[in-house]
């Protein structure tokens, strides 16, 4: 009884399946997204070519960072579906094969995985706060104080989050 349980609970491991192939199907529905944002923006890009208008170049500006934080969610689901089948499932041959994608996506521990997917929204947040500066028109000294502060605890946030080697 003992052997078939330890079986059941070993094979129980697949229904993490489930969860990459979501992540996978979830992480091309956000890559169409993003190719529709980049439809747009050629359009936007052409209105301010033909008419110069600054809140046509502004729209420009958030599109392209709407679609940089676009492909890093696509980004992130990837990395998650890989490293969830990479630590429950089998390790990717392809992935330790490959030239161009050397140890980028050879994940062996639930820390290795945090640590990957932590890079990259740690960068999806800096897109989204520098498209908030974009928007912001600091009305006082102090705001722009505070917005100098961010940009410096951003600039902690990337060194802190360097690979030591």
């Amino acid at each position: 009884m003992r052997q078939g349980f330890e079986r059941f609970l070993w094979s129980s491991r697949l229904s993490v399946m489930i969860g990459v192939f979501a992540c996978v199907l979830a992480a091309f529905v956000v890559f169409i997204m993003g190719v529709k944002d980049v439809v747009h923006m050629v359009a936007l890009l052409w209105d301010y070519v033909l008419t110069g208008s600054y809140e046509v170049r502004n729209d420009l500006v958030m599109v392209v960072v709407e679609i940089l934080d676009t492909f890093l969610l696509g980004s992130v689901l990837l990395i998650f579906a890989f490293g969830l089948y990479e630590l429950f499932i089998s390790n990717l041959q392809a992935a330790e094969d490959s030239v161009a994608g050397g140890k980028i996506l050879v994940i062996s521990s639930i820390d290795s995985l945090k640590s990957k997917l932590g890079k990259v929204i740690l960068m999806m947040l800096i897109i989204k706060v520098f498209s908030y500066f974009t928007e912001m028109k600091p009305s006082s000294m102090l705001e722009l104080l505070y917005m100098g502060i961010i940009v410096v605890l951003i600039a902690l946030a990337l060194m802190l989050s360097k690979d030591k080697k």
